[in-house]
């Protein structure tokens, strides 16, 4: 197999004190993947090579938390306060200013966490490779830092009514989580998790709960620091076109010869299943000033593959296009019909993000009593459609986008590179076989064979739907006393813990919050991290010209787009009467759903489906380069599809700026709502 950028490595060699366990050939996506294992430590190691010069790294880390006080989340913020090798105190914002990334971020999910970037600067590569990883390997972890990522106490200025001294809680994640536990998207998908998988890692609160938090000791933060984010427990990633064995000599030079093999017990078991259904109501903060009588959510959530059976999470995400996809989805349709609520829940969809996936239905705005028509509308549809089976357009439209979508390469919102690895992670990191997920045309064409001998995807509706007594019919319930009830709760734990306070133990607080001040307000030397020289960086810009234009109103493009066709123009919106100016917003969002003169909003639905990748509006205004304080207002319209379905995109566009039909209110109605 030849790669250009990697010749001669090939399976069962040795490199670099790693050994090749599987080179393979991803047509795909036009790439060489590789799979890595070191020898001494355990690390495991994917290498995609593409010719892109947009390289990436990332490393991860299992963490499994087994309580909610947020200590990966916490770790995650102050891993980046400084390491051995780069002593400053916030090198990911310093290596901002000195570097020519193209993304630098990291993440923490239920059960692990992640530090990728990207570049198409060799020397910038290496350099953020360096800091990246001494920060996870070998960071500071000092205790001031732990207190101003985590939690501490504070003495505030101003006296309690009493005239006693004021203590609060602060920390970058402790406020942080404060503000998202107030949120019912927030809260809904924190509790549906404890709900749905009650006996694993995940019913706990992997962002850390505020209740919970300033639980959290030092020692508890190091402690996971050792155990987790060791090479054992690690999982490297790199993709783009440089060499692999450089990656793997810096990785193993700076990291890994430092370390043993140990046996870091993060593997996530997957959650018992049950025999019965279960209720469960959670609460969330509402404000005083607002109605609860239809602030109420409720969805049905139901646990389903295993997230290594990649075939069946394959069904399962055809599935949830053919469900609730679009408008003309039969399970979003009937849900959005029932005018119980005005838009689908928080959390509907499929989810592949944990050991074991979860699928969720359900609509936000509704009664207290909307928990069971929900319900019952919900089986009644997924029963009509195993009855009567499924529209074969529905299904052709869901394959379709799935195989537009994995051709597609494009760097929104994320890099390629790291698209690629997000895909990959949850199915890796639980022992999967990430090469799979990557060559996906074998699964989708044997779908597509067991389509023509049956009743394929009713199957599965009974199976995971109907038949499946592992879910739940939760309700989501507004409490406009929630937010009073905690902050009184704070107020009595933190009396509580005034009262026990020595006066050493004051003025250590004091000493503290002094010297977190004056390290936030100096000024550091961080002249130890690594930068670009101008000579690193290309004098030239890279432009690309017209293939070929047609006077002033179009020009054509011709790139390598793995058989995409990507379209976009413009109209002036200064004929608009003024006062509609502020609408033209909702007009574009309307637009493309709002059906026509010859389809109506499903079938309009269900076309752009089938034959694009999807078509867009939307409104910008710029000023006059004659006049700048002239606001000229403009509609942007876009569509893309593969090269086959140029013509049937032009139809619809043309059908949808020439025949587009309002008179539907009660569609209008609904997409207002979906709008705010």
């Amino acid at each position: 197999m030849l790669d250009q950028n990697n010749p001669g490595l090939k399976q069962g060699d040795n490199i670099s004190g790693y050994f090749i366990k599987k080179v393979a050939k991803l047509e795909e996506i036009n790439s060489v993947f590789y799979e890595l294992e070191h020898t001494l430590t355990g690390t495991r190691h994917i290498h995609i090579s593409k010719n892109d010069e947009e390289n990436t790294f990332g490393v991860a880390f299992k963490t499994v938390p087994v309580d909610s006080t947020g200590v990966a989340h916490i770790l995650e913020h102050t891993v980046l306060c400084g390491s051995n090798r780069f002593p400053v105190r916030d090198p990911f914002f310093s290596m901002l200013k000195r570097s020519l990334s193209t993304f630098m971020n990291a993440f923490t999910s239920s059960d692990w966490t992640m530090y990728p970037f990207s570049t198409q600067n060799r020397k910038d590569f290496y350099n953020l490779m360096d800091v990246y990883l001494d920060a996870a390997f070998f960071p500071k972890i000092d205790k001031l830092s732990f207190k101003q990522e985590g939690h501490r106490l504070e003495i505030e200025d101003d006296l309690k009514d009493d005239g006693s001294m004021k203590l609060v809680y602060k920390g970058v994640v402790y406020n942080e989580m404060k503000g998202a536990m107030s949120s019912p998207n927030q809260v809904l998908v924190r509790f549906l998790l404890k709900a749905l998988y009650p006996d694993t890692t995940y019913s706990h609160n992997s962002g850390g709960d505020p209740v919970v938090i300033p639980s959290l000791t030092y020692d508890q933060l190091k402690a996971f620091h050792r155990r987790h984010y060791h090479p054992s427990n690690s999982f490297f990633y790199t993709y783009g076109d440089m060499p692999l064995k450089e990656h793997l000599n810096f990785i193993q030079g700076k990291i890994l010869k430092k370390f043993e093999r140990i046996d870091p017990k993060t593997d996530v078991l997957s959650q018992p299943r049950w025999n019965k259904p279960r209720k469960i109501i959670n609460k969330y903060p509402l404000g005083d000033s607002e109605d609860p009588s239809k602030k109420y959510q409720v969805c049905v959530a139901w646990l389903t593959a295993d997230i290594k059976d990649f075939f069946e999470i394959l069904a399962l995400i055809l599935l949830e296009q053919i469900l609730l996809g679009n408008s003309a989805s039969p399970l979003r349709k009937a849900l959005i019909d029932s005018e119980l609520g005005t838009d689908l829940s928080d959390g509907t969809g499929f989810h592949a993000d944990n050991r074991d996936t979860m699928f969720v239905c359900g609509l936000k705005d509704v009664e207290e009593s909307a928990a069971e028509k929900i319900e019952t509308i919900s089986f009644d549809t997924l029963k009509g459609l195993v009855d009567k089976g499924i529209d074969k357009k529905l299904i052709e439209s869901a394959i379709h986008q799935i195989e537009f979508h994995r051709k597609e390469v494009t760097n929104t919102p994320y890099p390629y590179g790291i698209k690629l690895l997000l895909t990959i992670s949850e199915c890796w990191f639980h022992g999967g076989d990430p090469e799979r997920i990557l060559r996906f045309d074998a699964d989708l064409d044997r779908i597509k064979k067991e389509l023509s001998s049956g009743s394929f995807f009713e199957n599965r509706i009974k199976s995971y739907f109907l038949d499946n007594p592992h879910r739940v019919l939760f309700t989501l319930a507004p409490d406009q006393l929630m937010e009073r009830k905690e902050n009184d709760r704070v107020a009595a734990e933190l009396d509580s813990v005034r009262a026990s306070l020595s006066g050493s133990d004051i003025k250590k607080i004091q000493e503290d919050a002094k010297a977190l001040r004056q390290l936030q307000e100096s000024i550091e030397d961080v002249s130890c991290l690594p930068t670009l020289e101008l000579e690193d960086i290309p004098p030239s810009v890279k432009s690309i010209k017209e293939t070929t234009r047609y006077g002033a109103a179009a020009a054509c493009y011709n790139q390598p787009t793995s058989g995409i066709f990507y379209f976009e123009s413009a109209a002036g919106a200064g004929s608009f009467r003024k006062q509609l100016i502020p609408l033209i917003p909702f007009f574009c969002f309307a637009l493309p759903r709002i059906g026509t003169a010859v389809h109506d909003y499903t079938e309009m639905a269900q076309l752009i489906d089938a034959y694009t990748g999807g078509i867009g509006f939307s409104s910008h205004s710029c000023t006059s380069f004659e006049e700048k304080s002239l606001c000229l207002p403009f509609i942007s319209f876009s569509g893309k599809c593969l090269v086959r379905n140029q013509g049937g995109m032009f139809e619809i566009i043309q059908e949808l700026l020439c025949k587009f039909d309002f008179s539907d209110f009660a569609r209008l109605k609904s997409l207002l709502y979906e709008y705010r």
